[in-house]
């Protein structure tokens, strides 16, 4: 293994559009394991003012980027040169999972929820015609969700390890909160996906990992793939209780840990087939390895998951608490704190809550008071959007309703 310096190159995730922001020049950082389902929602009432805050960036997000007709969204606003008519998998994932974090504040926003989720149909691919050929072994891939919409609405794309699973989690979260059995089973294609994924030529410098997708010109194996399919794993274990779950979340955060856990406890960005690391290290990585070992922790009831859970959390706060850190990746930053909230859920901490909110307030002084729109120069992206709407969510949820984030 080398390790090279790129924490300014390509980081292991597409960016679309921009949602650089800043506050006062600093956007500071502010249980059982059976699932318990929320069966009943709140309702409709007098908001808080995060509610409040959510329901405003919704509405924007709804106004500015829906397309009603094909129930899809936009990618940028304004709309970018070269962009597509509609948004990439990835950061329509980030839709979705805002639009869940609102039903659990009110269930009018069911009918919103089905709609997002009956929309993913336009990105599934149910026989992708490539598959990685550095993975053996050699079967076709198993079905997943492509990168862009597919025909008629699009020209489809590559299948992405890392956008399946941000899918793979809003279906969990969904299950955990409406007790639908297909959401869970879409969980479970995903998992299966992403066991395909995992690289197995005991050859490669670093073996393992989990690619970051089947994409011919892309052989990086990532934190965020093979963290992500930890979460993932963990929580279909602790629904199931099938050990063949546990052992895959097992393989994947041991792997992770090994390569890419830099030598100050957090983690490093992938590394690809020479064996090269790039050292970027970003919020997102360190709140899905948070997630991982505080869900390792239920699956196991081994301490030491937790210990490592809480010291992610302390060292990242330290690391993202000051400057703009945060502000260059609001859905990065949302990854990273809803996380936080998870552990918090296990292992109580007053001030995990406090950092939230103390984001979500932060990031709502850029918030444009005459559009509910983050500063859209040089293009907002949806994702960006959807992502303050979950910030301000999460800001407005209970503590007792943390445990619907495990």
């Amino acid at each position: 293994m080398s390790i090279e310096d790129r924490s300014a190159s390509r980081p292991s995730r597409r960016f679309f559009g921009k949602a650089v922001v800043a506050a006062g020049g600093s956007l500071a950082l502010g249980l059982s394991a059976t699932p318990a389902f929320a069966t009943s929602y709140p309702s409709p009432g007098t908001p808080g003012r995060y509610a409040r805050r959510a329901v405003t960036a919704y509405n924007s997000l709804q106004r500015t980027f829906y397309e009603p007709q094909v129930n899809l969204y936009a990618p940028n606003f304004p709309a970018q040169p070269g962009d597509n008519p509609y948004a990439y998998v990835y950061p329509y994932a980030g839709v979705v999972t805002a639009t869940l974090g609102l039903l659990r504040l009110d269930r009018r926003y069911a009918p919103a929820v089905r709609d997002r989720v009956e929309a993913l149909a336009a990105y599934y691919n149910p026989a992708p015609a490539s598959a990685n050929p550095l993975s053996p072994p050699a079967p076709a891939s198993p079905p997943g969700y492509a990168s862009y919409v597919l025909p008629p609405l699009g020209g489809g794309g590559d299948l992405f390890y890392d956008d399946n699973e941000w899918i793979g989690l809003a279906a969990l979260q969904q299950y955990r909160m409406t007790g639908d059995p297909a959401a869970l089973k879409r969980a479970e294609l995903i998992n299966t996906l992403v066991a395909y994924g995992w690289d197995d030529d005991p050859g490669h410098p670093d073996p393992g990992g989990t690619f970051w997708t089947q994409a011919t010109y892309n052989h990086d194996r990532n934190t965020v793939s093979t963290g992500l399919g930890s979460e993932i794993a963990s929580r279909l274990f602790l629904l199931t209780r099938k050990q063949a779950y546990l052992a895959q979340s097992l393989r994947q955060f041991d792997w992770v840990d090994r390569y890419l856990r830099a030598p100050d406890g957090l983690y490093w960005d992938h590394v690809d087939l020479n064996g090269t690391v790039n050292t970027a290290q970003l919020a997102y990585n360190q709140g899905n390895m948070l997630g991982a070992a505080a869900l390792l922790h239920l699956a196991t009831g081994e301490s030491a998951y937790l210990a490592q859970a809480v010291d992610i959390a302390e060292k990242s706060l330290k690391t993202f608490g000051s400057g703009g850190t945060f502000s260059a990746d609001v859905p990065g930053a949302v990854t990273f704190f809803k996380n936080l909230l998870l552990l918090h859920s296990i292992h109580p901490d007053d001030n995990y809550r406090r950092q939230q909110q103390k984001y979500a307030d932060a990031l709502w002084e850029t918030v444009d008071p005459a559009t509910g729109l983050l500063p859209a120069e040089g293009g907002l992206a949806v994702n960006a959007q959807a992502a303050l709407v979950e910030t301000q969510t999460l800001a407005a949820w209970s503590p007792r309703d943390y445990h619907l984030l495990l």
